[in-house]
């Protein structure tokens, strides 16, 4: 069934135009028509979507055209970023909504259904008299996803790909760490509630930094609460079954997870592909792991990274490179202006432009020393280990970072005044210190019990005392690990100018909280068991054993 096309109204058009001006794009260049779609899949279920037409003159043909996979529905706010932004400058854009949600027939299963219903609508769509025999994709987040599920097969009429902040494997940001991501849990509460316009938007805001306390308390008690599976499964109830799923699969190469990991899209892939990130989105590590591997490759991979969380990363300051990415290989009439990588450097808070990530970087060692220092010169071999107690009664809080919501680059200063987080933080700095590129830390630990988990970050304090945050790094440890040898973590991207006067902190806590599933200390699930023991966290320092190790930019 597919409507009649309807022509913008006024206010549509003014909310265009305001729309545009705070995204920063140039003028429109004309107007357009949306037409209500159903798309039939080839199990008999058919997808709602919205097909956007620019209205032209008789001679002109449109600029091409934008396929849009989405979960969050196709109301104004969110078409206006991924459809008619693109319609009023001359493009066509079919917006859809993913299998199970906002019109569309079926059951929604985060991640299992896009491979196949994205090939199916390309099928339909090239069936279509508008269709000029090519087009491109776009989309933020889940959007993103389910592009990278259509490149694990990529249509040979597919010519570009705009993909901001979007993951390539759930697995991977379930469970990646050993223990379990609980945004899973937060996004799952909005996603079961599409029926309910308050309770969605209201969960909506709350993946907004600084709109978390809009969170649904209840369930906030049911994640602080143990077991944590069952505590979720009273609050859901029937709702959200995928997230059981999830829970039940910790193991990342659980079959389950085969039809929502898309590396295969990685290997195959030979189209030109916008990458946008923030050095505080959630699937930041997955964006450098795609632009890394598609570089490798030699593929034509272009990246921005800006200092922004998961929702600004979305497109909302980074739309006239996508424009201009599109200007040049959807419309083939211009030229993308800027370098492979256009990175956001911290601190000296200025853009820079790169050949590629990392740029070239030497090792700078610092070493972890008594007195919860850390410099460049190695402790005594006498110096006495460090140590703390994680208990998962009161497991130590998430502050800022890489989180869905509450995230961002905070304050952490509170962690300093924990009994259960060790900081160890340098002299001053006699001169500036860029970092480029993954920090590594190689710690002489061990855990008694050994059933722990550990949380890593680099931080800045500045001249007034304040820390705020850089990297970080989350794992669950084998408890059959060897103590005897160093721990070696690789902690996330980042680009940060450390200036003269600023001081380097090193934070080491035993969990996230809520960020990541808290260790219980024991043998038993994390998710399925109450039982808990408290955990003693060793650090050797003697002999510089514990180090971490800063990618340093040649320059400087």
């Amino acid at each position: 069934m597919t409507g009649q096309p309807v022509s913008r109204s006024y206010a549509g058009a003014t909310l265009d135009y305001l729309g545009a001006r705070y995204v920063g794009v140039g003028r429109e260049a004309c107007s357009y028509t949306t037409q209500a779609i159903q798309i039939p899949m080839r199990d008999g279920v058919k997808l709602a979507a919205d097909f956007y037409a620019p209205e032209l003159p008789d001679n002109q043909v449109p600029a091409g055209l934008i396929m849009i996979q989405c979960c969050y529905g196709r109301s104004a706010g969110i078409s206006f970023i991924n459809a008619r932004i693109f319609a009023a400058r001359g493009f066509q854009a079919l917006f859809v909504s993913t299998r199970g949600t906002y019109g569309s027939g079926g059951t929604f299963d985060p991640g299992r259904n896009e491979q196949s219903d994205s090939q199916d609508i390309v099928v339909w769509m090239r069936q279509q008299p508008w269709y000029h025999g090519s087009f491109a994709t776009l989309g933020a987040s889940y959007l993103g996803y389910s592009q990278w599920a259509l490149l694990h097969d990529p249509p040979a009429d597919c010519v570009a790909a705009v993909i901001a902040v979007g993951p390539h494997d759930h697995a991977w940001h379930a469970w990646g760490t050993g223990s379990f991501r609980l945004d899973r849990a937060f996004w799952s509460d909005m996603m079961s509630r599409r029926g309910d316009e308050r309770g969605s938007f209201l969960s909506r805001l709350a993946n907004i930094p600084g709109l978390s306390f809009l969170r649904s308390s209840e369930l906030e008690d049911a994640v602080a609460g143990l077991p944590l599976e069952a505590g979720l499964g009273k609050y859901f109830g029937d709702k959200a079954p995928w997230l059981f799923e999830y829970l039940k699969h910790p193991n990342v190469e659980d079959v389950y997870w085969t039809s929502r990991r898309h590396h295969d899209a990685l290997e195959r892939v030979k189209i030109p592909i916008l990458l946008v990130s923030g050095w505080y989105d959630t699937f930041t590590t997955q964006t450098m792991h795609q632009f890394r591997y598609l570089h490798d490759r030699g593929m034509n991979v272009s990246l921005v990274v800006g200092p922004w969380t998961h929702v600004q990363a979305s497109g909302l300051y980074s739309m006239p490179e996508i424009m201009d990415f599109f200007t040049e290989h959807l419309a083939k009439i211009g030229k993308y202006p800027h370098s492979p990588a256009r990175i956001f450097i911290t601190g000296s808070e200025d853009w820079r432009s790169m050949p590629t990530w990392p740029p070239p970087t030497q090792p700078t060692v610092l070493y972890l020393q008594g007195k919860n220092g850390i410099g460049s010169e190695q402790p005594v071999q006498d110096a006495s280990p460090a140590s703390f107690i994680f208990d998962p009664l009161n497991p130590t809080p998430s502050i800022g970072g890489n989180q869905m919501s509450s995230g961002g680059r905070v304050d952490d200063s509170a962690y300093a005044d924990r009994s259960d987080v060790l900081t160890f933080t340098s002299e001053p700095l006699s001169q500036d210190l860029e970092v480029l590129g993954i920090p590594s830390i190689h710690l002489m630990h061990a855990s008694s019990p050994p059933f722990a988990d550990l949380f890593v970050r680099l931080s800045e304090v500045d001249a007034q005392g304040v820390s705020h945050n850089i990297s970080d790094v989350y794992r669950a440890l084998d408890p059959s690990r060897d103590t005897s040898q160093p721990l070696r973590l690789d902690l996330q991207d980042c680009a940060h100018r450390f200036r003269v006067g600023t001081r380097v902190r090193l934070i080491v806590a035993g969990g996230s909280f809520p960020m990541y599933a808290r260790s219980l200390g024991t043998a038993e699930n994390r998710v399925r068991s109450d039982k808990t023991a408290p955990q003693t966290h060793t650090i050797t320092i003697a002999g510089g054993v514990s180090q971490l190790i800063l990618p340093v930019g040649v320059t400087v």
